[in-house]
């Protein structure tokens, strides 16, 4: 008598053919593999017609295809037996929906899975476009900072409410940025057309994360080269992977090689929603001012030692004061200073201004110092009380834009959008296929250290994205309900990113260092737009090069002048650099033009100042 055959229980479960190559199979193809019967033509020997007509393929009952796939009307009487159609694309418009309406099969999509990191990659996009961070990151990275200095002013935009508009011209000549998220269809095909851009104007930014045909791509190229918008960030392209080479020179695009969902956490989501979908299937002060204005003659002096203020802004101060640049002269400084600075009463300090003991003796009628900088660690502020000189700061002129760029070196980080961007113009796209996952943005723990003006919008711009915040400070603040750490090693410990948005001092130099680097771990990431002496950079670029941590953006350096960036970083893939260009923005300058101004004045006026600092 025969023994009974034991059962294969892989020939038992349901037939899934796989048209393509979907990331989250590719990904997740064992777990596939452990719930459904996977049938590629990949895995075939035999040509695609015929492996298309063979028994199993003719049985499947479900297709996982990937968004670049054509499910048409030919390729679907080829699979008489299907009835469901699972894309792993938030976009359908690769599927031929009304042949598969009248042939009863059903039509998902990867639903919301995918839009928190799409719209992460828009704004990061945006941020990139507008704050010229992958310009600036090669720009570092080509030596361009030590031959060429500061970095060219990027821009910032304010937030508006939301408004409707029926037509996209009106909606473009009523903005600064276009942001496209919809669907492809026969009605938003190329509905981004040269008109479109015209309206949308010079300074005009689009940010492409829907599909690459709703913008007309040559008309963009057209517009791009021209200068007749002032940048796109595009992750999304006419004919992918074919990227107009016109594109690749320009410092005003950003691309990303349709990259916007890839995180693990995505395919996450969207390998649970693919495997449900599946198995459901299978069961006064103006008086006085204007006297004062009204005699030229008697400007108070104001001294500055080196270039301060961007050439647009310099007329402003021109007419209030009588400035003093030490640096027009050929004269050595203290020489220049003993002849035409001794009656000085005030100064503008950059961050590049040492004002310490040797400078106050030769200024002996200063009594305050404005620093053109949030920081004031260039200004020895002990010696400044010894002297009775006051100190004052541009107070919260920059805080908006420094937190934008912390919350911009995070997103590209995590996002490697600088990297994808290296990766369309290197030609690897093309060569090596997709770019590795990154990660993304919601749900990460984020400590910030420093909770002051920048601290405090940072925390409010990533409370939007989801993440979760916890502070150092110096001390606790109990108007903040975030979870506060008194050590700056347990609010490593206890977070995945580490912003640093803290001022420097005796107490906070390389407050970072290799303990707490090591608290961190190797999926953490440090973020730097405080100062570039808070870390241990030696410390940070072993643990880099190591890969003893994920990543690190910064804006800073501990010798912050070009020619000091450690060379290690250049080559590195998960590190962004910023030639400390946090602030560069015609917004912040004239805001802190503005603040400046006012503290002059009110010195000058004999009233409090507007943004005093506090000496030790």
């Amino acid at each position: 008598m025969s023994q009974p055959q034991p059962t294969d229980h892989h020939d038992l479960l349901p037939l899934l053919l796989v048209l393509g190559s979907p990331t989250v199979s590719v990904i997740f193809g064992d777990r596939f593999a452990q719930r459904f019967r996977i049938l590629k033509h990949s895995d075939s020997s035999l040509p695609f017609d015929q492996f298309l007509a063979s028994p199993p393929v003719r049985s499947a009952t479900a297709i996982l295809c990937a968004g670049g796939i054509q499910i048409s009307a030919d390729l679907l009487s080829q699979l008489p037996s299907v009835r469901l159609v699972v894309t792993a694309s938030a976009g359908v418009n690769h599927i031929d929906v009304p042949e598969c309406r009248r042939r009863g099969i059903a039509v998902t999509n990867a639903g919301d899975s995918l839009t928190e990191d799409v719209a992460d990659m828009a704004v990061g996009l945006l941020i990139d476009v507008l704050r010229k961070m992958s310009a600036a990151d090669r720009y570092v990275r080509g030596g361009n900072w030590v031959a060429h200095g500061n970095f060219p002013l990027a821009h910032k935009k304010d937030s508006v409410s939301y408004r409707f508009y029926n037509n996209i011209c009106e909606l473009a000549n009523d903005n600064e940025v276009l942001i496209i998220c919809c669907s492809l269809n026969n009605q938003t095909r190329h509905m981004i057309d040269r008109t479109v851009m015209c309206a949308l104007g010079k300074d005009g930014v689009i940010i492409n994360v829907g599909r690459g045909e709703i913008i007309k791509e040559k008309e963009l190229v057209e517009c791009l080269v021209g200068g007749e918008i002032g940048g796109a960030g595009l992750d999304v392209f006419e004919d992918e992977p074919n990227v107009p080479q016109e594109l690749i020179g320009l410092d005003n695009v950003v691309l990303s090689p349709h990259w916007g969902v890839f995180t693990l956490e995505s395919f996450e989501a969207l390998f649970q929603v693919t495997v449900d979908l599946l198995q459901f299937l299978f069961p006064n002060y103006t008086t006085k001012m204007e006297e004062l204005q009204s005699q030229p003659d008697d400007r108070p002096q104001l001294l500055l030692i080196v270039k301060t203020l961007p050439s647009n802004l310099s007329p402003l101060f021109d007419q209030k004061f009588r400035l003093v640049k030490a640096w027009e002269s050929e004269l050595p400084l203290d020489q220049f200073l003993k002849i035409n600075a001794s009656s000085v009463r005030a100064m503008i300090a950059s961050h590049a201004t040492s004002v310490n003991a040797d400078l106050l003796q030769l200024l002996p009628a200063l009594r305050l110092v404005v620093t053109s900088s949030a920081g004031v660690n260039q200004v020895d502020l002990a010696e400044c009380r010894r002297r009775g000189v006051s100190v004052a700061n541009v107070g919260n002129a920059y805080s908006e834009d420094v937190a934008d760029m912390a919350v911009g070196l995070l997103i590209d980080v995590l996002r490697k959008v600088s990297a994808s961007d290296r990766y369309i113009r290197h030609g690897f796209w093309k060569v090596k296929g997709d770019f590795p996952l990154a990660h993304k943005l919601g749900g990460k723990r984020v400590g910030i250290v420093g909770l002051g003006s920048i601290g405090c919008e940072v925390g409010k711009r990533l409370e939007a994205f989801g993440c979760t915040i916890s502070y150092n400070s110096r001390s606790k603040k109990p108007s903040i309900t975030y979870p506060f750490y008194s050590n700056v090693k347990e609010l490593a410990e206890n977070n995945d990113v580490i912003i640093l948005c803290c001022s420097l001092t005796d107490e906070t130099h390389h407050m970072v260092n290799k303990e707490v680097l090591s608290a961190l771990g190797k999926d953490g990431v440090i973020v730097n737009v405080g100062r570039g002496a808070l870390i241990d950079e030696k410390e940070l670029v072993r643990c880099l090069v190591g890969e003893d941590i994920r990543g690190a953006g910064l804006d800073v350096f501990e010798n912050d002048i070009a020619s000091n960036v450690p060379e290690e970083l250049f080559q590195l893939d998960n590190v962004v650099l910023s030639p400390h260009a946090a602030v560069l923005t015609p917004e912040s300058f004239e805001k802190a033009a503005s603040v400046m101004i006012a503290n002059l004045e009110a010195f000058f006026l004999n009233k409090p100042l507007l943004t005093p600092v506090s000496n030790p």
